[in-house]
This record gives structure tokens, sequence and C-alpha cells, in this order.
């Protein structure tokens, strides 16, 4: 069967069939028809979470009680798909270093201890998803480095040049499976009483 297009502008109506539209070398032309998120966002199906508005520690090396760590229980039916992290300074001086992913598998249980924080459907006021998110948690082992995200200077609120809210936009890089942990924790310096926010955005998709 010859595929064939159509070169130029479509107009159509709703509900009717159409060629695919061609550009004038002959490639078919494919247009964004709404913002990147809006489909998982109308379904409920894409989630955030940050820690709590106080800050918390970014922590000085990789440890099983880190700051923030995204859950996917065994038998959520799901997989939790990282679009993006962001990191943000609230108070005191940060010790010079870094920000990374780690992770831990399997996480058999929900870990203990610390505070399950409340994570929030992007379709605002729909319910939370699977995924569970902790601060300052125990986890049954020491997570392991996927890669650095964030680097951190010796800066306090009084630095001329100052660490900014910063996101990394991972689309996807990383998949957490059914009963693995997910980790933003710091390898850096001390610093002196340092606190940040770290936040997560994810998109819940069913098993294939």
């Amino acid at each position: 069967m010859l595929a064939e297009g159509r070169t130029g502008l479509i107009s159509a109506a709703d509900g009717s069939v159409n060629p695919v539209r061609l550009d004038r070398t002959g490639a078919t032309t494919v247009v964004s028809a709404h913002p990147l998120y809006s489909e998982a966002v109308l379904r409920g199906n894409m989630f955030c979470c940050s820690t709590a508005v106080a800050g918390v520690a970014p922590g000085t090396a990789l440890s099983t009680t880190p700051p923030i760590t995204l859950l996917n229980p065994f038998n959520s039916g799901v997989q939790l798909v990282i679009l993006k992290t962001s990191l943000g300074y609230i108070s005191g001086t940060l010790g010079a270093g870094a920000v990374v992913y780690a992770y831990v598998t399997p996480q058999a249980t929900i870990p203990t201890g610390g505070t399950e924080l409340t994570s929030i459907c992007t379709m605002i006021g729909q319910v939370h998803g699977k995924g569970r998110v902790f601060q300052g948690s125990t986890l049954t082992g020491t997570p392991l480095i996927l890669r650095s995200a964030y680097n951190m200077g010796a800066g306090l609120a009084t630095s001329v040049d100052f660490i900014r809210t910063c996101q990394d936009l991972l689309e996807g890089e990383f998949v957490v499976p059914e009963g693995t942990c997910f980790v933003m924790q710091g390898v850096a310096a001390a610093g002196t009483t340092p606190l940040v926010l770290m936040g997560l955005v994810w998109e819940e998709m069913l098993y294939i």
C-alpha cells in the first residue's frame, strides 16, 4: 500500500479523517498539540513532592537515612518515571560538594522513622498516587550512586554569587520499578547547619 500525505495546512472538522501532513521535502510534519506534560497531567498520572518548607540538611555521605527518598512499593502495579528534580537553598552555610542520585533495591519494607511526605497530583486536587516519599527515614541498605546532580559551593545567604534554585530535567532517564527507592543525598563537607529544599516530579506508568 502506498503511503500518501498532503503538503500544506489541512482544515479539518472534529471527527473527520484526514491525510498525514507533509512538508515541501516530503517529510512527515509532527507538531506538538499541547504542552509537554499535559497528557500525563490531565490523566492524573503525574505527581510531585518536596521536602518540608523548613528545609532539610543535604547530608555529607550516602547513608541509610537520606534527606529524600521516593519508594515504589511492591505490588504497586506501576513504574515511577522520574521527570525532574529540584534543589533550593533555605539557610545556613553549605558545604562544598555535590547532591547525587542513588538507589536502593530491593526495599522490601516501608522505610522506618523520619517523616512520610505528602505527594501531590499535578492535576491539583486529585488523589495521590502509588509512589511514597520519605524525609530522613531509614532504608534497608546504603544507597548506591547513580550519578551526580547538583554542585554546591561553600556558600551562605550573603554570598555574592550564590546557589540558585536549580532543576534537572531527567525526562525519564531513571525509572523506579517496584521494591526500589530513588534517593537524593549530599556528598559534601558538613558546612554550618545547611538547609535546602529537595523536590521530585514523576509519572506513574502501568507495566507494559
